[in-house]
């Protein structure tokens, strides 16, 4: 797998911390130099030097970059920048995101417009920034990180999950529009994470949210990183990280007993909150 890496660039947007980080590290590992993209200068700096100490020679380089994909034109600039430095880069892993979930009425169309501007067009402005590059090249690996999310939707997530939706739907055009420009692409659709931003995101989930969450297993940003990277070098269209594989296909088979399932996971958490007998006198109205 490493000889897909080595002696290549890879452009890795969300890059200075959670599975960005843990990518980053491992492309370098594999001999393939890296430039990260994300908005905290303090945290970026810090993630340079981590990822350096996985490098193997001194030919292989970590360049930080400091900028907020959302803004179009400052994204377009950063990352010209990097390509008239270091060519297009062969890779493009889009990392950046973060979910902040609550009950659906509490949040404002505002909500709904930054989370569609961060989760989704995050993934979309920096393809389209490198997309002619890569063209002309006749090259390219573009990785979208969407979310299991991104196929099925659950309480908490009202913001979130359309956007993951949408980059899974992003992902799906580019790969038949590319293919006849030797341009691959992958969609990766990971469960719960133990990266910060998870920490962040448990700080306004909904209780009922908690409770159904706890019987999933909680992956580390480490092993997703070395799932995507492995998928990629066989050139794996849609990636599945841990427990989201084996609940896709259900999905795809089993539709209704998946929504069954998930349906009485949070009857049983809206029990165990006192909240049931409030559902059963709306139903029977």
């Amino acid at each position: 797998m490493d000889m897909v890496y080595k002696d290549r660039v890879a452009l890795v947007v969300g890059g200075s911390s959670g599975t960005g980080k843990a990518l980053a590290s491992q492309l370098v590992a594999a001999g393939c130099s890296v430039g990260i993209i994300a908005r905290d200068e303090v945290k970026l700096a810090s993630a340079r030097d981590e990822i350096l100490k996985h490098a193997l020679d001194g030919k292989t380089f970590v360049e930080a970059m400091s900028c907020d994909v959302t803004d179009d034109r400052r994204a377009r600039d950063v990352i010209s920048s990097f390509v008239d430095a270091h060519g297009v880069p062969d890779f493009l892993f889009n990392c950046a995101g973060a979910a902040y979930p609550r009950y659906i009425q509490d949040y404002t169309i505002h909500d709904f417009e930054s989370a569609m501007r961060l989760d989704y067009l995050g993934t979309v402005i920096p393809v389209m920034a490198l997309l002619p590059g890569m063209m002309a090249r006749g090259s390219g690996f573009i990785v979208n990180i969407s979310s299991a999310m991104g196929f099925v939707g659950m309480i908490g997530y009202g913001t979130y999950a359309p956007a993951k939706f949408a980059v899974a739907g992003f992902s799906e055009v580019l790969r038949h529009e590319m293919k006849p420009h030797g341009i691959k692409v992958s969609v990766v659709f990971p469960s719960d994470i133990d990266t910060p931003g998870f920490k962040t995101e448990n700080e306004t989930k909904p209780e009922e949210c908690r409770i159904i969450s706890e019987h999933g297993k909680l992956m580390q940003p480490e092993d997703v990183a070395a799932r995507i990277l492995k998928e990629v070098a066989k050139g794996r269209f849609y990636i599945l990280p841990g427990e989201s594989s084996f609940i896709f296909k259900m999905k795809r088979l089993f539709p209704g007993l998946v929504y069954s399932i998930i349906d009485n996971d949070l009857i049983k958490a809206r029990r165990k909150l006192g909240k049931v007998k409030h559902d059963a006198r709306h139903q029977r109205t």
